[in-house]
Order: C-alpha cells, then structure tokens, then sequence
C-alpha cells in the first residue's frame, strides 16, 4: 500500500514536471494522445499528463 501511494506522488511530480517544460500544453497537443474526456475551465494539464503516464505504463505491462 505504502508503495502505491510513493508510486502515485512520483507520477504526479513527473506529470507537473512536464507539463511545466512542455509550457503547460497537454499530451493531446504534444503526443496525440486522446483525452479520456472533454476538457473544461476545471482541467488541469498536470493531470492530463497523469493519465497518459498510467495509460502509457499499463500498455506497457500488456506487451511484456
């Protein structure tokens, strides 16, 4: 559980990380990745980014 939780907090510091060098544009601007839904006033890009790092991680585990 514990590692879960440090698991988490690092892919939240990496999501903010980048989307501060990439100027706060989201990964549908910067890697075509497809929203998994419609942005609003409310988004946060940092969070946009979380998603595709978890999207990114469980595609990998998939194909190995």
């Amino acid at each position: 559980m514990a590692e879960e939780l440090n698991d988490q907090r690092a892919l939240i510091r990496a999501a903010k990380y980048i989307c501060t060098e990439n100027c706060g544009k989201c990964p549908m601007y910067i890697e075509n990745f497809p929203c998994p839904e419609e942005c609003g006033l409310d988004t946060v890009p940092w969070e946009c980014w979380l998603e595709f790092f978890k999207t990114a991680g469980a595609e990998a585990r998939q194909t190995a």
